[in-house]
Formats: structure tokens, C-alpha cells, sequence
């Protein structure tokens, strides 16, 4: 009888042996599972992360192909564009000056943050240049009068031509945007069409 119980918890005890590796072995399979999904989540967070930055990437560089845009109180005034006087709904003072890059009068449009110029280019009202008046109105880039040289190489870099002394001109695509800085102050910023393209 001894041997029958003695053979008996043997048998036991390698059972309850086979089912202690056997939950080991689930354990193991579990925790596996957890990292490949662990893995799998972060190689799909990676991709749509960088998905974004590379359609980031490509609507920086069509900005860059299309030119700067410049919009006031919602209405898109780049230059270039057709201007309608009635799309901005604030009151503005207007007159009308000879020329300078065109046949005829320019109107000048002058609104309490900008001051627009619109030529007559085949026929069509366009704007020709954006002059900011204030403080208040900023670039699409965040740049506004009283920002600093370092802000504005922050925001647009290097790539700047600097014919006339604390004159810095960006250009892209048809549009010259021209900063003034005084003493490492922003005074005077503007769009201008860049009728030599």
C-alpha cells in the first residue's frame, strides 16, 4: 500500500508540475501577445505620425512653389489676386495714385490693419501690394510689426535678399515679402507683387 501512495502523490505531484508550466507557458504566450501588439501599435502610431509630417512637408513645399498668402478679416488679398472692395467688411478710405508698375491708377485701399494697392492688370482689379498698418496683423506665419530680426529668421530663414540696408526680401513664386527691421526690430512689413517673374 506504501508503494500505491507513494506512487499515487508521485503521480500528483507531476501533474500538478504539468499544469504549474502549462499556466507558466500561457503567461509566457500572453505576455509575447502583448508585445507584439504593443509593437505592432507603435509601428502604426510611427507611420501615420510621419504620414503627417510628409503631407506637412508637401503642403509647406507647394507654399513655397505657390507663393506666400496673405488674407485680412477672412479675404484672401495676396497679390496677384483679383480684389473685389466689397469682400472686406470694414470701412476703408480709397484713393486713387499714378502708377508705378502699371498703365494708369492704382486704388488704394486703406483698411485700420493694412493697406492694400490694387492695379488694373488685363482688365481685372488685382492686388498689387499688402502693407501692414499695426500691430494686430500678422503673417500666415505668425510674424507681425515689433517682432524681432529672430523671430522673423525663425519663421522664414536664411533665404532672404538684402540689396537695401535693414531691408530683408523673401520671394516665392510671384510674391516679394519684404521685412524692415530697425535695431533688431520689426517697423514695416509687405507683400508685393513681383512683377519681374
Amino acid at each position: 500500500m506504501s508503494i500505491y501512495i507513494e506512487k499515487r502523490f508521485e503521480k500528483l505531484y507531476y501533474i500538478d508540475n504539468f499544469k504549474e508550466e502549462e499556466l507558466l507557458m500561457k503567461k509566457g504566450i500572453l505576455i509575447i501577445v502583448v508585445i507584439v501588439l504593443i509593437i505592432i501599435a507603435g509601428v502604426i502610431i510611427f507611420n501615420v505620425v510621419n504620414n503627417d509630417k510628409k503631407e506637412n512637408t508637401t503642403a509647406n513645399a507647394n507654399q513655397l512653389e505657390n507663393g506666400y498668402e496673405v488674407e485680412y478679416k477672412g479675404v484672401n488679398v495676396t497679390p496677384g489676386t483679383k480684389f473685389d472692395e466689397n469682400a472686406i467688411s470694414e470701412e476703408y478710405d480709397f484713393y486713387e495714385i499714378q502708377s508705378c508698375a502699371f498703365e494708369g491708377n492704382d486704388k488704394v485701399y486703406t483698411y485700420s490693419g493694412i493697406e492694400i494697392d490694387v492695379a488694373e492688370v488685363d482688365g481685372v482689379d488685382t492686388v498689387y501690394y499688402v502693407y501692414f498698418l499695426d500691430t494686430e496683423v500678422e503673417t500666415e506665419e505668425g510674424i507681425k510689426i515689433s517682432d524681432t530680426l529672430d523671430d522673423m529668421l525663425d519663421a522664414y530663414g536664411e533665404d532672404y535678399e538684402n540689396s537695401v540696408e535693414n531691408s530683408y526680401v523673401y520671394t516665392r513664386g510671384d510674391v516679394n515679402l519684404t521685412f524692415i527691421v530697425e535695431n533688431d526690430v520689426i517697423t514695416s512689413i509687405e507683400y508685393t507683387l513681383n512683377v519681374n517673374n
